[in-house]
């Protein structure tokens, strides 16, 4: 009774749960932490833009770069870095490298303000808030003129940054459902099957957003393949975690990388300038960042693309590809994958023949439809042969000698009295 009581408690957990209840809890508990972290992190970073240093061009007078910079700054918190230029096309020439966001020239009348929606549509909205006290500095109402916009289906500049999001969560979901339903695979089959999936998906999301409903003036090539590295990438890093710590935790990291961190960071629907700067740093080093930026180069500024973000991209293609193919060979090697849980196999009877009584011991493991044994009577006992209707013992097909078989019967058969006499 005692013993009993120990195993029941060894097999439970705190509240009075099963063990076998022990997953569930672990994962109630990490869903319950993840959550309001989930929802934190898009808050913090994309709930309330505050510029810091947001570079921006003035072309005029000293006196107008420095009543315009006390002007945004009146903070003094350095909102804005303010930087002359000597001539209009100087500072063109630095907003379509995206190296400034905006350009207030105080040269001519009306002082006009050159903004870039398709850099950060938030910056221009920003200047627009300020559009009263420049006025007052330049001592003219001012001209707004957006010399790189977005595309009339995207006023707000987030269609770029909904199909850098789309390739992340699709890449590594891909990858899951290959891996799940996929097992017999080796790590050539994978790596071929990633790829694959990741061209093809990209390519339909590249043609319907774009040349399709004409949501965004996609070139079609570059995009396509930034978007199947992007979705080839986020494959790698799951696989690599599934090696590394199994299954059925490797969405965890996964899903905070790039879900919780790299998507806000991203700077698709906030400009980097306008991030926290914990986010801004994670944005340019991060895969969903560089994806960002790089299709807004090819799209919008397709004479001034930046080499940061592909290089960026390449490296961790490569080394999320290495890193899972070295994890893997290492513990699986070339083939296929082993099942995580092992198959049970046949279960075999450990019980001995000699404590059974040879009536109620099957003849095989296999089930099979035999009549019912005859209650035991007095007459069967005594007797020296089975009744009639009954199974031959296991130890009779065992190769065990007739006499010795009788033996053991007439012991069963004097137990049996015993148990009844009690």
């Amino acid at each position: 009774m005692i013993g009993t009581r120990i195993s029941r408690w060894t097999r439970r957990i705190p509240w009075g749960l099963p063990r076998t209840h022990l997953p569930a809890l672990v994962v109630a508990l990490i869903v319950t932490i993840i959550g309001p972290v989930f929802v934190a992190s898009y808050s913090l970073a994309m709930g309330d833009p505050s510029p810091r240093n947001v570079p921006i061009g003035v072309v005029g007078s000293s006196m107008d770069a420095t009543a315009i910079s006390h002007t945004l700054d009146d903070t003094g918190s350095e909102l804005f870095e303010v930087g002359e230029y000597p001539s209009l096309p100087a500072a063109q020439k630095a907003l379509e490298r995206q190296q400034i966001y905006a350009i207030i020239d105080s040269s001519v009348t009306p002082a006009t303000v050159w903004i870039s929606t398709a850099s950060g549509a938030s910056v221009g909205q920003l200047l627009t808030q300020h559009r009263q006290a420049l006025s007052a500095v330049v001592g003219t109402d001012l001209k707004f003129v957006d010399a790189h916009p977005l595309a009339p289906h995207d006023p707000n500049g987030l269609v770029l940054f909904y199909l850098a999001l789309g390739g992340t969560i699709l890449g590594f979901v891909g990858a899951i459902q290959t891996r799940v339903n996929a097992k017999d695979m080796s790590l050539v089959a994978d790596f071929g099957w990633d790829i694959a999936r990741s061209l093809g998906v990209a390519l339909t999301m590249t043609l319907v957003i774009g040349p399709v409903l004409g949501l965004e003036a996609l070139p079609v090539l570059p995009v396509w393949l930034i978007l199947a590295v992007t979705m080839f990438i986020a494959g790698s890093v799951y696989s690599f975690w599934r090696v590394t710590i199994g299954g059925k935790w490797a969405l965890l990291p996964t899903w905070i990388t790039f879900v919780i961190i790299a998507n806000p960071s991203s700077g698709g629907a906030v400009a980097p300038e306008l991030l926290p700067a914990f986010y801004e740093f994670m944005g340019r080093w991060l895969p969903t960042g560089a994806t960002v930026r790089a299709m807004r180069d090819v799209t919008y500024f397709p004479d001034a693309v930046h080499a940061e973000p592909f290089v960026v991209l390449g490296i961790w293609a490569v080394a999320s590809s290495i890193l899972f193919a070295v994890a893997r060979v290492r513990r699986y090697g070339w083939g296929s994958v082993p099942d995580e849980v092992p198959r049970p196999s046949a279960a075999v009877s450990t019980v001995p023949s000699s404590t059974v009584p040879s009536s109620t011991v099957p003849t095989s493991p296999v089930p099979t439809a035999s009549k019912p044994t005859p209650p035991v009577t007095p007459s069967t006992v005594s007797g020296s042969s089975l009744p009639a209707g009954s199974e031959p013992s296991p130890a009779a097909l065992d190769g065990t000698p007739p006499d010795q078989h009788h033996d053991d019967q007439d012991e069963h058969d004097c137990g049996g009295r015993d148990v009844e006499g009690t």
